[in-house]
């Protein structure tokens, strides 16, 4: 924002906050707070695309937006109208640079949300081998690999992701997730409490990890551990509906 500040004309600058914008979503609970975020990460980014409008990366990263944008969207209707545009967004910026690789990351994440997962998995494949070093890809190789059910796949992919970024604790999420699919849940536990010590350092309040570990206590037939974690994440998060809600169903399981 300071950059963007300072030198307002710097497409470049205003495509990394939007990008920035949209990861800073995942740590929002409440859905018309995540969404707002994401607005104002589609405001930026088209901002940047009227300064660079020939840019690639900036097309790729307005592509990334939509597409998660569609996911936080109220209708079907909204859904499928954006991700359609994402997905011209990331064609016309593989079209200007065919070389970036995180166009082509993106465009594989579209795919995947359009169930689109042949295509999806060739493209993340490539930008796979081509850009092994970027956090994107080996994300969306996980996520693809995810909506696959290859799960085991999809953690290690997980696991590359947060050696590169280490603090995006919602990859921490993915990966417990991927573990408890695979019964696994003492690793589940393990990664969703490392979300949980990660956000607390950086001074995050988020319940997300809470209720994770909450769910996962309760598969294992443990509901007064999973109570104990669904009160903390409700304690985090007191004004959000979606918490009470999740506490109620533990509260159901453990027949209490």
């Amino acid at each position: 924002q300071q950059a963007v500040l300072l030198d307002p004309g710097n497409a470049e600058y205003r495509a990394e906050l939007a990008r920035i914008l949209v990861y800073s979503s995942t740590l929002l609970t409440i859905d018309q707070e995540r969404i707002d975020r994401l607005q104002e990460a589609l405001q930026m980014i088209n901002s940047a695309v009227e300064i660079a409008p020939e840019e690639s990366m900036v097309h790729a990263i307005k592509s990334f937006t939509l597409d998660w944008l569609a996911g936080n969207s109220l209708t079907q209707a909204d859904n499928e109208t954006m991700l359609n545009e994402a997905e011209q967004e990331a064609i016309y910026a593989i079209q200007l640079d065919n070389q970036n690789m995180l166009a082509l990351a993106y465009y594989a994440e579209i795919l995947v949300d359009q169930q689109k997962w042949i295509q999806a998995e060739q493209n993340i494949r490539e930008a796979a081998e081509r850009a092994p070093e970027l956090m994107d890809v080996r994300r969306i190789n996980g996520y693809t690999q995810e909506s696959l059910g290859n799960y085991s796949l999809a953690i290690n992919e997980y696991k590359e992701a947060i050696q590169i970024n280490p603090n995006l604790t919602f990859i921490y999420l993915r990966i417990g997730a991927n573990y408890r699919k695979l019964l696994q849940y003492e690793a589940a536990l393990e990664y969703f409490d490392k979300a949980a010590t990660i956000n607390e350092q950086l001074g995050v309040n988020d319940s997300i990890p809470y209720f994770s570990i909450a769910t996962t206590y309760t598969q294992m037939g443990e509901f007064f551990s999973a109570g104990l974690n669904a009160r903390k994440g409700l304690n985090f998060d007191p004004d959000n509906a979606d918490a009470y809600g999740r506490l109620g169903i533990v509260y159901h399981r453990s027949r209490n």
